[in-house]
C-alpha cells in the first residue's frame, strides 16, 4: 500500500522511539537467554557421549541466537536512526496543513489539494489572471513541500524494510515484503508496462536458473471455465508453473500488486527445482550439478516431494504450504523481493520497453 498523505498526519517520532525501546528491550532479554544457555544448558551431570551431544547442541543453538541478536541489534539501531527524519516529517505535515489553511486550501487523505477560496470578482482579465498565478504559485509550492516529505517517508519505510533481519516474521507474518520505494514506482506505470516487467523478470531469473523454452502467459487464472466468477473466491491464484506444457502463468488480477513480483521469482523456482530433478545424477560416479547452494539431497527431497505433491483441496493448507518445494520457492519469492529496490526496478522497466 502506497503511504498517502492521511498517513503522514498520523506519524509521529515518540512511536518510533517507542518501538527503538521495545526492541533494546527484547535485545536485552534475548542476550540474558543466550548467557543463560551458555552457562546453565548442560546439566553436570551429564558425561561422555551425552555429554558430547549436549555441548554440541548448545553451541548450534547460542550460534543461532548470535545470529539473531546481531541482526536485531542491526534493525533496532535502523530504527532508531529514523527518529531525526519522523521528526521532521512531523512538523513537516503540520507545517503545510496549518499553511494551506491558512491560505485557504483543502487537502484531503490522498494529498489531493483544492482552493476553497470564496469566489471573487475582478475588474479586468489582467487582475482576475494575476489572482489566478497567484493562488495557481501557492498550490504547487505546497505540493512541492507534500512531495518532499512523502519522499522522506518512503526514505524512512524502505530503509526500516530493508534493514529487517532475516525470518522476522512469525508464520502468521507475510511470505513477501516489497521495497515501499519499489511499490511507489509500480504504481505509476500501466498494466501493459506491469506485463512487459513481468515477461522480463521471468526470462531473466530463468537465463540465470539455466531454464529455457518456455513461455509466460498473464491470464485470469480465478475464472478458468470464462464465465465471469470466480471459480474459488475463497482461493486467490497468482500463478503457477506447469511443467506439461512448459508455461509460467501470472493472474492478470493481481498486475497491481507489486509483491506479485515475488510470485514470478516463486514460479520460476519450480522450474528450476524440475530441471534440478531431472538432472540428478544416474549413477554413482556422476558428478552432481544442481541449483547453487543446494545440495544432492535437497534436490532428491524435491523429487520425492513432486512425486506426493500436496495440495490445498486434497491436503489442507498447512500440508501444500509446509512441503520442501513450495517452502523453498517461497524463500525464493521473498528473496527475490528483499533485494529488489528501486533502481532495479527501473533498469528493467527501461530493459522491458
Amino acid at each position: 500500500m502506497s503511504i498517502t498523505w492521511g498517513d503522514l498526519r498520523s506519524w509521529r517520532a515518540a512511536g518510533v522511539t517507542s518501538a527503538s525501546d521495545l526492541l533494546r528491550a527484547d535485545i536485552k532479554a534475548l542476550e540474558l537467554a543466550r548467557d543463560a544457555v551458555e552457562s546453565d544448558a548442560i546439566p553436570a551431570s551429564f558425561e561422555g557421549f551425552a555429554r558430547i551431544a549436549a555441548v554440541a547442541r548448545q553451541a548450534a543453538l547460542v550460534a543461532t541466537m548470535e545470529t539473531h541478536l546481531e541482526g536485531l541489534t542491526s534493525f533496532e539501531r535502523t530504527v532508531y536512526g529514523q527518529v531525526a527524519t519522523v521528526t521532521s516529517i512531523e512538523r513537516a505535515v503540520q507545517d503545510v496543513d496549518t499553511d494551506a489553511a491558512a491560505q485557504q486550501f483543502s487537502i484531503d487523505s490522498s494529498g489531493t489539494v483544492s482552493d476553497v477560496s470564496p469566489p471573487r470578482t475582478f475588474d479586468n482579465t489582467f487582475e482576475r489572471n494575476e489572482h489566478q498565478d497567484g493562488r495557481r504559485r501557492q498550490l504547487e509550492a505546497l505540493v512541492a513541500r507534500m512531495t518532499a516529505a512523502l519522499d522522506d517517508a518512503y526514505a524512512v519505510d524502505s530503509a526500516i524494510i530493508g534493514a529487517r533481519p532475516h525470518g522476522s516474521f512469525s508464520d502468521d507474518g507475510p511470505d513477501y515484503v516489497v521495497d515501499p520505494e519499489v511499490e511507489r514506482e509500480w504504481a505509476t506505470m500501466s498494466d501493459d508496462e506491469r506485463r512487459a516487467v513481468i515477461e522480463h523478470i521471468a526470462e531473466e531469473q530463468a537465463r540465470e536458473a539455466g531454464v529455457d523454452d518456455f513461455e509466460v502467459r498473464i491470464e485470469d487464472l480465478e475464472d478458468a471455465d470464462g464465465d465471469g466468477v470466480d471459480d474459488d473466491p475463497d482461493t486467490d491464484s497468482r500463478g503457477s508453473w506447469s511443467e506439461d506444457d512448459r508455461v509460467l502463468r501470472i493472474d492478470e488480477g493481481n498486475l497491481d500488486d507489486p509483491t506479485i513480483l515475488g510470485t514470478v521469482a516463486h514460479e520460476v523456482r519450480h522450474a528450476e527445482q524440475r530441471k534440478a530433478v531431472d538432472d540428478l545424477p544416474w549413477w554413482p560416479w556422476e558428478d552432481y550439478h544442481g541449483p547453487p547452494g543446494v545440495s544432492q539431497e535437497e534436490v532428491e527431497s524435491w523429487e520425492d516431494n513432486f512425486d506426493d505433491y500436496k495440495t490445498s483441496d486434497d491436503d489442507g493448507f498447512d500440508a501444500y504450504h509446509d512441503q520442501p518445494v513450495e517452502a523453498d520457492a517461497r524463500e525464493t519469492g521473498g528473496g527475490y523481493l528483499d533485494d529488489l529496490d528501486r533502481d532495479d526496478l527501473e533498469r528493467i522497466r527501461e530493459e522491458a520497453r
